[in-house]
């Protein structure tokens, strides 16, 4: 299982290194406290060494890959010889064209070669077993306590003990202990509630396949969920970006086919669009604009052994689109929005529009039979009485008048612009309206609609009232 072998634990500050137990019918951890760096730099290199004739790693206080110096080394000798990795040069290369793809979106170079003198580099050794220096591991790094990235830290991936062959596994466990000389915390379910199985900071072996740092919040833990070391949650792609810069991501866009409906075919209410997908990363999303607008989004499917399958997605049109002719245009995206746009599909529903009409609020019917909505204008604040009018897609108020506006969270801040506050219109959450609202002294009930179906709820003078008292109180 790939979560016996995925390493490098740092639960401890200033510093400290860790390794997963390899042997035994449980898994266990480890860890060692390291001491402070002094190279504090950004690595702008990472080098994957695989020891060839050997290498010679030299017990230190200090952890430094220029010298090969480490506190891992677990013995009474100063200096440990580890082995070359084993495999064979396809196996390497496998290898290097894998941990070059999970680095790509990220302006890191990877290399196989020691970088040149003056150049910033962390080294993963991708050798030699974990019994060479002394521990019982799959794969050890340091990292600091407060998630500050290094340069010149050294850390390793036993690839003769988890199987030089297993190019995918050897990725995975050299991503993640990589990983850590960047600040990294080990990753142990998105914010979703799904298991964080395919990025490589995660123990978790409930999915396969090729794993990569990925653009989604998680919580952080290793067999168990436990507070993240640095922030509440941890976003593994956010963070190398914010650290190294925006590469060049190597891996290719989704692959995309609509087998229904056919051009020119007449559709009704419940038509489904069949749209089969699949990715390197897997589909994040599978959009469905109509006339130019996204009336619905699909997520991707679930990841298995082998990672997420390609997979026929059956996207249903919305009830209540208009009749008309109608532009039918899917966009599939990756979790870091490598997207893929299907050629436009024409059909009609019903017949072709003649006048606005036979439209949505707010459409337009073209000379082509279609309704459309105008690109948004409306800025937030503007009153509107379409949430196609605003740019943040919200159109929500008072029965007597709506703005543009976004959700908010009534007990948190800074969830909505300046002069605005939250109102509520649900347990815990609301809309950002302005704070200057007065209902006045002989103001019915105010409603105020939701986002998503501009339903009315009951909102009364004397709430809003009460909410204004209560908040000057606390002020006071």
């Amino acid at each position: 299982m790939l979560s016996r072998w995925i390493l490098a634990l740092a639960l401890l500050a200033p510093a400290v290194a860790a390794a997963e137990e390899r042997t035994g019918s449980a898994t266990q951890t480890a860890v060692v406290e390291m001491a402070p760096q002094p190279h504090a730099a950004t690595a702008s290199v990472l080098f994957f060494n695989r020891c060839r004739g050997g290498c010679t790693i030299k017990k230190s206080g200090l952890n430094d890959a220029r010298t090969h110096s480490s506190q891992i080394p677990n013995g009474e000798a100063t200096e440990y010889v580890m082995s070359e990795f084993g495999g064979s040069e396809t196996d390497w290369q496998r290898f290097m064209t894998c941990i070059r793809e999970v680095y790509s979106p990220f302006a890191v170079t990877v290399v196989d070669e020691v970088p040149a003198p003056g150049v910033a580099y962390n080294e993963n050794i991708v050798a030699g077993t974990d019994r060479e220096i002394g521990v019982n591991a799959g794969g050890i790094a340091p990292i600091t306590g407060d998630c500050s990235p290094y340069s010149y830290v050294l850390s390793f991936t036993f690839a003769n003990v988890l199987n030089p062959a297993n190019t995918e596994l050897l990725c995975a466990v050299a991503a993640q202990e990589s990983g850590h000389s960047f600040g990294l915390d080990h990753s142990f379910a998105f914010v979703d509630g799904q298991s964080a199985c395919r990025d490589p900071m995660s123990y978790r072996g409930d999915c396969g396949g090729q794993r990569f740092f990925r653009n989604e919040s998680a919580r952080c833990g290793e067999f168990n969920e436990r507070p993240c070391r640095c922030g509440l949650l941890q976003n593994s792609h956010i963070k190398l970006a914010a650290v190294l810069g925006a590469g060049t991501p190597l891996t290719a866009p989704p692959a995309v086919t609509v087998s229904q409906p056919a051009e020119g075919a007449t559709v009704a209410n419940g038509q489904v669009v069949l749209v089969t997908a699949g990715a390197q990363r897997g589909v994040k999303s599978v959009e469905l604009f109509l006339n130019g607008y996204l009336w619905t989004t699909t997520g991707g499917a679930a990841f298995g052994p082998r990672g997420q399958p390609e997979t026929t997605y059956p996207v249903v049109f919305p009830a209540n689109v208009p009749d008309g002719v109608i532009d039918i245009d899917v966009v599939v995206k990756d979790d870091i929005e490598a997207t893929t746009r299907v050629p436009t599909i024409r059909v009609t529903k019903g017949a072709p529009c003649t006048t606005a009409d036979a439209c949505a609020a707010g459409q337009r019917c073209d000379g082509e039979g279609r309704c459309l909505w105008d690109p948004p204008a409306g800025e937030f604040g503007d009153a509107c009485t379409f949430e196609q009018f605003c740019k943040s897609g919200t159109c929500s108020g008072t029965a007597d008048e709506h703005i543009c506006t976004q959700p908010c969270q009534v007990a948190g801040t800074g969830t909505c612009p300046e002069s605005y506050e939250c109102l509520e219109n649900g347990p815990g959450v609301g809309i950002c309206w302005p704070e200057t609202l007065d209902p006045g002294c002989c103001s019915a009930n105010r409603n105020v609609a939701t986002h998503a179906t501009l339903a009315s709820l009951v909102f009364g003078a004397g709430f809003l009232r009460r909410r204004r008292r209560r908040r000057q109180a606390t002020a006071a």
